[in-house]
């Protein structure tokens, strides 16, 4: 079982159809490897699950139960927001795995993988809790995430790839500690809250890797969004697409759409329509689309979204 590479993610319905498209995109690049994929669910109904497990019986799901989202709970209105559901549960998942495997790479929803990842295994993760990439390519940016938080290392990385030494994660309380920080008065300060508790907590227990394993999509400029794909030699393993502004919606259209379209037709999902991004639609974004829309010579609807920009501008 050496050479097995174990893969976790955790979602609930919103990002279930995600989560397939990302696990087939390394499936179909990884045919000739060992990889199990364990999927932690809440909030998806028995059908939603059956159909994830459609698409390969090396997927393991994992339903959390009433019990472990509940510890959670406001104690002044016992309730909890959606978002800081997910991001508790993501932590959760090295305790849920532990005594089963001993080492796995965590994967947010939104990232496709574009190569042979068989790379991991020779990655010694034996004396750190996990192996981690760099949340900027600008030394300026990561600076200021580091005096923000008031680390002690030089170094800030993003969350949406963890490669995880389970039990080292579990002996160094990694959980707890997180959770502590998240909970307490000091989570009003964080900008990323899990991923910041991770960098506070983490900041001299993890080993920085290439920023190929989780290379942002945001680190792209236009030009480069519609030609990455076809550089095999620069190719990233693994393609984080951050940004709220996904290529699932239907108006985000593109090489990374057209990407993910590829991926999703091997899926469950194939035959769904791709969801509009309107209802989630930011005042910033009238202003962004209206740029799109003048570079890419559509005038008329630049202008419209330009003039939404400013109403909505206005009313906040």
């Amino acid at each position: 079982m050496n050479n097995r590479i174990n893969i976790a993610y955790c979602t609930d319905s919103n990002y279930l159809e995600h989560v397939g498209v990302s696990i087939t995109s390394i499936m179909l690049n990884n045919m000739q490897h060992n990889i199990h994929f364990h999927v932690f669910l809440y909030d998806v109904s028995p059908e939603e699950q059956h159909k994830l497990q459609e698409i390969s019986p090396l997927i393991t799901v994992y339903p959390i139960s009433i019990d472990e989202l509940n510890k959670y709970s406001d104690p002044q209105n016992n309730k909890i927001k959606h978002i800081n559901r997910s991001m508790y549960i993501r932590l959760s998942v090295p305790r849920l795995l532990h005594s089963k495997i001993d080492k796995f790479i965590y994967l947010d929803a939104d990232t496709l993988c574009f190569s042979d990842i068989s790379a991991i295994l020779n990655i010694n993760i034996d004396s750190v809790v996990c192996a981690v990439t760099q949340d900027s390519l600008d030394k300026e940016n990561i600076s200021k995430n580091q005096k923000r938080l008031e680390l002690t290392s030089q170094s800030y990385f993003n969350s949406g790839f963890l490669y995880i030494n389970v039990n080292n994660w579990m002996s160094f309380d990694t959980e707890n500690k997180a959770n502590t920080i998240l909970m307490s008065a000091r989570k009003k300060h964080l900008i990323y809250p899990d991923q910041d508790a991770l960098n506070i907590v983490l900041q001299h227990q993890v080993l920085f890797i290439d920023p190929n394993w989780n290379y942002l999509f945001t680190w792209m400029d236009d030009k480069q969004k519609e030609t990455f794909f076809y550089n095999k030699e620069s190719l990233p393993y693994i393609i984080h697409f951050t940004g709220a502004r996904k290529m699932w919606y239907q108006e985000h259209t593109g090489l990374a759409q057209n990407i993910y379209r590829f991926y999703k037709h091997f899926t469950p999902w194939s035959n769904s329509p791709l969801k509009s991004y309107k209802p989630k639609m930011r005042v910033n974004d009238y202003r962004i689309y209206a740029k799109n829309n003048v570079k890419d010579r559509r005038i008329i609807n630049g202008l419209k979204y330009y003039l939404l920009y400013l109403i909505y501008k206005l009313k906040n």
